[in-house]
């Protein structure tokens, strides 16, 4: 038997949506969590400082990113990522799974796994088995099964081809991490498409494997937001409901916000750092464009209740200058604000369903949050 290092615990729910407790080998983490993307165990613009600052618990790195640069072997060195980037908080990785189905004509996908050129140019072949070895190099806390990734617009015959090899490699993915007990997490990955029938079958199929928590996947790659909020909750609903719930790749505020809804607990997204990049700044009251002309002389924060980094020591116009010449500290800022929005988001949804005030805060902000505004003041 595995020994299982991750538990969960549901404080309290309102409707689908529920408040809980993530028990990690690194402290327990509350729920709804979001988690920052270090795709290359390091973020593009801050610092692991900086990323700490936010209150994230939690950071997601990539497997298949990981497995070309640096390598098993420098994990082994280091004894883990932990260590590697000075990371004291806990860690998830994905399999690899969504990057490469994103690989363009570059791969291809057999029973024993998939076939594709690493960003080095290096052939390579990740099977269930190699994806979960490579992670235990890693040293994660929290592990993803290999699985296999559609496009939306997939027939349902060629979807459920998919569904069955992710559901076959889920199997293979259990054995292999029984054989070592790196006292590491393993999460299955449901999948279907936006199939109802299909998504079903993969839930019944994935939720009575012994995963210590379950993700939904293939969502977020060109569905409708009426699809993915449909599959979320078909999936949500299905799954064993002692098992954290994590809807991967997804998203904005305003999607958080509604998968929170419908009974998923944790998320990860690369849209908090890459909407700072484009000039882009998560509040509360909507969306501000940092860029916009009517922020030359703006001398407060870019939100006035926030106690983030940027809000505390930097004034609206002066992150404004720096985004308008370029500078990449502008992105900084910014990055730092969004994903301390999130976490802000994350508590704040977390107080309104142990409180009994979730409807009315449900109901307020997915009306506010995708608003645009002008200016903060």
């Amino acid at each position: 038997m595995r020994e299982v290092t991750v538990g969960f615990s549901v404080l309290r729910a309102a409707g689908q949506a529920r408040a809980g407790v993530l028990h990690t080998r690194r402290g327990d983490i509350p729920t709804p969590v979001f988690m920052p993307v270090a795709t290359r165990a390091g973020f593009r613009h801050i610092s692991m400082d900086d990323a700490r600052s936010t209150g994230a618990a939690i950071i997601l790195s990539n497997t298949y990113h990981l497995l070309d640069q640096p390598g098993p072997e420098v994990f082994a060195t280091f004894g883990g990522i932990h260590q590697f980037m000075s990371w004291s908080g806990a860690v998830l990785t994905d399999s690899g799974g969504y990057q490469i189905f994103s690989l363009p004509g570059e791969r291809r996908i057999d029973e024993r796994g998939a076939h594709f050129r690493l960003p080095s140019g290096r052939r390579h072949l990740l099977t269930p088995e190699s994806s979960i070895e490579m992670q235990q190099a890693i040293g994660s806390d929290i592990m993803m099964a290999l699985d296999v990734c559609v496009p939306s617009d997939r027939d349902e015959g060629r979807t459920r081809d998919a569904m069955i090899t992710t559901h076959a490699w889920a199997k293979r993915s259990l054995e292999t991490h029984a054989l070592h007990r790196a006292g590491q997490a393993l999460f299955g990955i449901v999948q279907g498409g936006v199939h109802p029938a299909l998504r079903e079958e993969s839930t019944a199929a994935i939720g009575a494997l012994p995963f210590d928590g379950f993700a939904i996947g293939g969502l977020a790659v060109g569905e409708t937001r009426a699809e993915r909020e449909a599959m979320t909750l078909l999936c949500a609903r299905a799954l064993p409901p002692h098992k954290p719930r994590y809807l991967m790749g997804v998203g904005t505020p305003v999607d958080l916000l509604e998968a929170v809804e419908r009974g998923v607990d944790m998320f990860d997204c690369i849209l908090p750092t890459k909407m700072a990049q484009q000039g882009w700044a998560y509040t509360f009251q909507g969306v501000l464009e940092a860029k916009r002309p009517a922020m030359r002389h703006a001398d407060g924060p870019l939100e006035l209740d926030c106690d983030c980094l940027a809000c505390k020591t930097q004034p609206l116009a002066y992150i404004h200058h720096l985004l308008r010449v370029g500078s990449a500290q502008g992105v900084r800022w910014l990055a730092i604000h969004n994903l301390h929005h999130t976490q802000r988001l994350m508590t704040r949804a977390r107080d309104a369903i142990l409180s009994d005030g979730w409807p009315p805060f449900y109901a307020e902000l997915r009306e506010r949050l995708a608003q645009r505004i002008k200016c903060p003041c």
